[in-house]
């Protein structure tokens, strides 16, 4: 028997599963178009298209009206260093049969948003089987054109590559590296790693956000209850499904909104511990007017936050010459802990190198050994070897010195 012999057996044997599989979802995709009040597209392989609009609210519809081209230059460190027109961002969120990608991995559920005269329009595409991908990805192609951006969150490392993928796999050319992505994951990371438990977009609605989703179905729990609807035709979860992608879109344009308003001023951000990464991040950016502004709020910093604002400022004094100004911070930061030995390390480079004082710079290296010393006699744990390597080598060179 020839292989095409062979596959009119097998098709023919499964025949009768497979009408009746069918019939299945054709069944269940009508009662999911008639509670979304959806549309049915393309009969010989049929998927459904939802179309739900958001409006904002108080908090975020200002930014919308005033700011007509968005920044995010400070907070996506230079990678969108031009304006932002929100009416040509993308947003998208995938849900798929696995989170592990790869080109096994199927996008039952697409939805994208789009904002529009300060609305947000979202677009959802229910597959409900497989088959159905090339049929949408050429409708889709065609509304790809007229945005600039796409804003994703955690989209960078997992949605848009397998979105690529089921491009390619279905031989279609997609543009994708034409646009410019901003993922807001790291943007959230940036500013609240520090304040929340975990940055999942979830964390970030109920504490910034001001939502609590209700009947919300877990991410991990969404590959199986597309299976079991593939197997079943019960939507209930499928319904879920497609509510939690609706108001991940939503969250995600919220968050866009919300990050462009601290772009515009971060002293907004209320939280001491957020507020001190946007004075770290200023740091890293060099952009010291922002910082100076940062720190002079900090009032309600905890004694480490203020620390470490204390080594940054202390930084850019010393880049700026301040020495005195250096100085002084350093001499209080040797009652941290966690920053003695820099602040120890910092004033002997600066009595042997700026003050061409030998004798000075060897007190502060030595009184850098007699916390190692403490800190062995109290076994406390804390390990010191390179920083205790470092300072024998400059007692070394300061010793010869003064010799």
């Amino acid at each position: 028997m020839d292989i095409k012999k062979k596959l009119d057996y097998y098709k023919s044997e499964s025949s009768g599963k497979k009408d009746n599989l069918t019939n299945i979802s054709s069944a269940s995709l009508k009662a999911l178009q008639e509670c979304f009040n959806g549309e049915i597209c393309v009969p010989s392989a049929p998927y459904l298209k939802i179309i739900r609009q958001h409006q904002f609210n108080d908090k975020f519809m200002p930014a919308l009206e005033i700011n007509k081209t968005i920044k995010l230059d400070f907070l996506t460190k230079g990678q969108i260093n031009s304006g932002i027109d929100p009416e040509k961002c993308l947003f998208f969120d995938l849900e798929t049969t696995g989170l592990a990608g790869g080109a096994g991995t199927f996008a039952f559920l697409l939805g994208f948003g789009m904002i529009k005269n300060n609305c947000l329009n979202v677009h959802q595409y229910f597959l409900p089987d497989f088959g159905r991908e090339y049929y949408l990805f050429k409708t889709l192609l065609e509304s790809f054109e007229e945005f600039s951006f796409l804003v994703s969150y955690n989209g960078k490392s997992y949605d848009l590559p397998l979105l690529k993928t089921r491009f390619i796999l279905n031989r279609l050319k997609q543009n994708f590296d034409s646009f410019k992505h901003i993922d807001l994951l790291h943007i959230a990371r940036r500013i609240w790693k520090d304040s929340l438990k975990s940055c999942d977009l979830i964390s970030i609605e109920n504490n910034l956000l001001g939502r609590r989703r209700s009947d919300d179905i877990p991410g991990a729990f969404i590959p199986q209850a597309y299976f079991d609807f593939i197997r079943t035709g019960v939507i209930h979860n499928i319904k879920r499904i497609i509510d939690h992608n609706y108001y991940d879109i939503v969250s995600l344009a919220e968050l866009f909104i919300l990050s462009s308003q601290i772009e515009s001023d971060p002293l907004i951000v209320k939280d001491s511990k957020a507020r001190t990464r946007l004075a770290r991040l200023a740091f890293e950016r060099q952009n010291e007017s922002l910082f100076e502004t940062i720190v002079s709020s900090a009032c309600q910093a905890s004694k480490r936050e203020q620390d470490q604002l204390n080594v940054w400022q202390s930084l850019l004094y010393k880049k700026k010459r301040k020495w005195t100004e250096a100085a002084e911070l350093w001499q209080d930061l040797i009652s941290s802990k966690e920053y003695m030995f820099f602040a120890l390390e910092e004033l002997a480079k600066y009595y042997e190198h700026v003050q061409k004082d030998i004798q000075r710079a060897l007190f502060f290296t030595d009184k850098a050994f007699q916390f190692f010393d403490t800190f062995e006699q109290l076994n406390s744990g804390i390990s010191n070897l390179e920083e205790k390597r470092s300072f024998r080598h400059r007692r070394k060179r300061l010793i010869i010195k003064l010799s």
